[in-house]
């Protein structure tokens, strides 16, 4: 049994099951803006969501080279769930503060707990199936956990990518609303 993918193993969480701690409050906390929190916070989402699609692409390229090492395995499926694990804690936060936001917040971070447990799961069974199978990573049950992996973290990219795109038109619609306002006028 690898020591990298038993500790992996052992250690994945699915993020709703695991206990949100308080994280650090942001600026837009500090001011009790929670949705400005929620649109700051989908932000470092999308980045976590691009870079696991990046591992998890490149661990599909690596089922196709038979002569790689397990262990290049184990080590990018560690990657790959700490990033599960970073939007998992994001997404503690914004689970915390899901009442007082905007209701199409509400929906992409429903959409977020979704696809982050699909993510988990897979990361999960991948870990287990590559302890499991070691000299055997290109067999289709392993290769269609990695895919599903990619298609996961592509479709949260996607939704994330629509609701920071949303904020920030909606940003800017505000402020030019309010620029064309006149003076004194609330």
């Amino acid at each position: 049994m690898s020591v990298a993918m038993s500790a992996a193993a052992a250690s994945a969480a699915v993020p709703a099951a695991q206990a949100c701690a308080i994280g650090t409050p942001t600026a837009a906390s500090n001011t009790w803006d929670f949705k400005g929190e929620a649109n700051a916070t989908f932000e470092d989402v999308q980045s976590e969501a691009r870079q696991a699609i990046d591992h998890a692409q490149e661990l599909e390229s690596y089922t196709r080279d038979p002569d790689l090492s397990w262990q290049l395995h184990a080590d990018l499926l560690l990657d790959l769930k700490g990033e599960i694990n970073d939007i998992g804690s994001r997404l503690c936060r914004l689970e915390a503060i899901r009442r007082v936001v905007y209701p199409w917040q509400q929906r992409v971070i429903d959409q977020i707990v979704t696809t982050t447990r699909l993510m988990a799961d897979d990361a999960q069974d991948a870990i287990v199936f590559g302890d499991a199978h070691r000299l055997e990573l290109w067999l289709p049950t392993y290769q269609a956990y990695l895919v599903n992996l990619r298609h996961e973290a592509a479709s949260l990219t996607r939704s994330v990518d629509k609701a920071v795109e949303f904020a920030g038109v909606s940003k800017e619609y505000q402020g030019l609303k309010s620029s064309l306002e006149p003076r004194g006028s609330s």
